[in-house]
């Protein structure tokens, strides 16, 4: 499960959903699997160790969670919340975009946020993608890449899952950016994160659930889709 400061929408209504689908690194996992790149992975028997513990607490703790927090909870708010999360990392990605010497991204990262918050209700409803407004992937440890700065040693962290050397050293600054770090007390900025990544490892379920059941080995799957799907957003311009 790679989270790293995903707090993130979930299904969008046909003409919405398809855009979102396009921009969540999770749908990309299977179709970039195929292709090849080296992957520095000098801890694998600790990072297969960590994803096994990652899966178990996955399918005994959390699975049984979503499954009950999808059926009893609206598709409506269920894709409120997502939209409403995502317009709430805009501020990660537009400061990401425009340290990677992108304004013209940063513009539009600032117009989709300034238009969602207002028009779209506090971002509960994504007007901007519905106007051709696209947001672009992007945060530090993305930033750090277009840079130069190689990705290091791939590591998997409990929990949030594949990450590597870069994009660890990147949180604190994700942090930092993210308007949730902000709200007090600090309970108060924790339960609105734990809301916005159970809404969306649960708008996710059934493709992880896929993913992980039907690969020869999740573990390398996980890994090598995390970091092709990171190179290919550093290459992209």
């Amino acid at each position: 499960m790679s989270f790293t400061f995903l707090n993130a929408q979930d299904l969008q209504l046909n003409s919405v959903l398809t855009h979102a689908q396009e921009k969540d690194i999770l749908n990309d996992f299977e179709e970039e699997y195929s292709t090849s790149l080296a992957i520095n992975d000098p801890l694998i028997s600790y990072n297969r160790w960590m994803h096994n513990v990652n899966w178990g607490f996955y399918n005994y703790v959390m699975s049984p969670i979503l499954d009950a927090y999808n059926f009893i909870t609206p598709l409506g708010l269920r894709i409120g919340l997502y939209n409403f999360f995502d317009n709430l990392a805009a501020p990660v990605r537009f400061l990401a975009i425009l340290l990677a010497g992108e304004p013209k991204g940063a513009m539009d990262e600032l117009g989709r946020f300034m238009l969602n918050s207002t028009a779209g209700i506090l971002g509960f409803f994504d007007i901007a993608s519905e106007n051709n407004l696209y947001s672009h992937h992007n945060d530090f440890g993305i930033t750090f890449g277009k840079w130069g700065i190689g990705g290091g040693f791939h590591l998997t962290l409990p929990i949030l899952g594949p990450s590597n050397l870069r994009d660890i050293i990147a949180l604190p600054l994700n942090a930092l950016a993210s308007p949730t770090n902000y709200l007090k007390p600090a309970k108060a900025a924790f339960a609105v994160d734990t809301i916005g990544f159970g809404n969306y490892v649960a708008r996710h379920k059934a493709t992880l659930d896929s993913m992980y059941q039907d690969s020869l080995d999740s573990y390398l799957l996980f890994r090598d889709s995390y970091e092709q799907r990171r190179a290919a957003l550093i290459s992209e311009k």
